[in-house]
């Protein structure tokens, strides 16, 4: 019987060198060779999902379906788009003027480019870490409002404790109008309301057919919550956060003890009481 295996990248298939080592690779080809649904669910940049695909998992390439900034940027097997859902041009930038105020990094992704007004040390690690070129303008409010495309994400950079405070306040004022969440705890993000990476599960389950409650879905962040409560079979990476441990049905060993390869030997064996670590 074919099953669908979901999984996060960062802190997830992602080890804290930002690889995916040979043996989760190995533990992933085994799962195409096998004919069953692979799905890879990211707050990252489509152009950066691809990027990790062709560096380490090559042979997922035409095979493998794709959700991209928490899930507002759907992709089949086939590379058609199925879903672009971005945030209202009023909205996104009172977004950006909320930022401003508040004199943190912000930037914000259309047609899947990265844009920034500010360059700072924030936008040269985070392209770097997310294996992408960044485009330096003057206003972003600017390119919002002559922009064809729409913002599929607005993401703010700052200490973790001042992140807090922020979404405190992104929260008061925005609630109604964004998805708010963190991607990492410097890293806040700001998706369309209704766009998460458990609605583009929905989504993909009635394209593909599948039942939701039987996937297989690994995460470690706040914004895989949503994707990890839809089923029977959620993981946890053993660095998660507590939040995310706390829903899952299984914890794992961490991102960087090969956590996913070893979830994935365990349930080829059907060894699930020796799951959970």
């Amino acid at each position: 019987m074919k099953s669908v295996f979901v999984f996060d990248l960062d802190g997830t298939l992602l080890n804290s060198n930002v690889e995916i080592s040979q043996r989760t690779a190995k533990a992933l080809k085994k799962l195409k060779d096998k004919g069953h649904l692979i799905i890879l669910s990211s707050g990252r940049m489509y152009a950066s999902m691809q990027y990790i695909i062709e560096r380490f998992l090559p042979f997922l390439r035409n095979y493998v379906i794709v959700s991209a900034y928490n899930g507002g940027y759907l992709v089949d097997h086939s590379g058609n788009v199925v879903l672009e859902k971005g945030v209202e041009k009023e909205t996104a930038c009172e977004c950006i003027g909320f930022l401003r105020e508040y004199r943190v990094h912000r930037h914000i992704y259309i047609n899947d480019v990265l844009i920034s007004e500010q360059d700072d040390e924030e936008i040269k690690a985070y392209a770097k870490h997310s294996f992408v070129n960044y485009t330096l303008v003057d206003d972003l409010v600017k390119v919002v409002k002559n922009s064809d495309h729409p913002t599929l994400k607005i993401l703010a950079i700052c200490e973790p404790k001042t992140l807090d405070e922020l979404k405190g306040m992104a929260l008061k004022r925005f609630k109604d109008k964004f998805n708010i969440m963190k991607s990492f705890d410097s890293y806040l993000d700001f998706i369309p309301k209704g766009v998460s990476k458990g609605e583009a599960l929905k989504i993909f389950s009635k394209i593909y057919n599948f039942d939701l409650k039987n996937c297989y879905v690994f995460g470690d962040s706040e914004n895989d919550i949503d994707m990890l409560e839809i089923s029977n079979n959620s993981f946890a990476m053993g660095n998660a956060k507590k939040e995310v441990k706390e829903i899952a049905r299984y914890v794992l060993p961490t991102n960087d003890e090969d956590g996913v390869a070893y979830a994935i030997e365990k349930i080829f064996i059907t060894d699930f009481n020796n799951v959970n670590t």
